[in-house]
């Protein structure tokens, strides 16, 4: 199976008690997003290129306030040198963007190596 990164999101205020697969919620363990329904999957991405798209997307829609401190480019150049290593090339970031609802994304490896999870859709 060729590596490729499953994209989530969760917009919200306050964090809720519930930690079932089946919610919304960012889990606690990042691979665990691959455990939720297949319906939270924002995108399947099987190139570098096309998942730093899609994050740049979510940076235009939800813009990180300017006290964050780094440009948008320089948060996509980490979304591409991370998502091109070999071990840890998860990337998952929350922010408020302009004080508002906490915004989550995440983007996934898939296939988990080590992992006994399967890619929830097949792939």
């Amino acid at each position: 199976m060729a590596r490729h990164w499953h994209g989530y999101g969760w917009i919200g205020r306050e964090r809720a008690e519930s930690r079932a697969f089946e919610d919304e919620l960012p889990p606690m363990e990042v691979k665990n997003w691959l455990l939720k329904p297949r319906r939270l999957i924002r995108g399947t991405f099987h190139t570098i290129e096309d998942a730093v798209t899609w994050m740049a997307g979510e940076l235009r829609q939800y813009p990180h306030p300017e006290s964050y401190g780094s440009s948008d480019e320089a948060r996509l150049q980490f979304v591409r040198e991370t998502l091109a290593l070999d071990a840890g090339s998860d990337v998952v970031w929350g922010w408020y963007p302009n004080n508002s609802q906490y915004v989550s994304r995440a983007l996934i490896t898939c296939p988990r190596v080590g992992e006994d999870i399967p890619c929830p859709q097949g792939l």
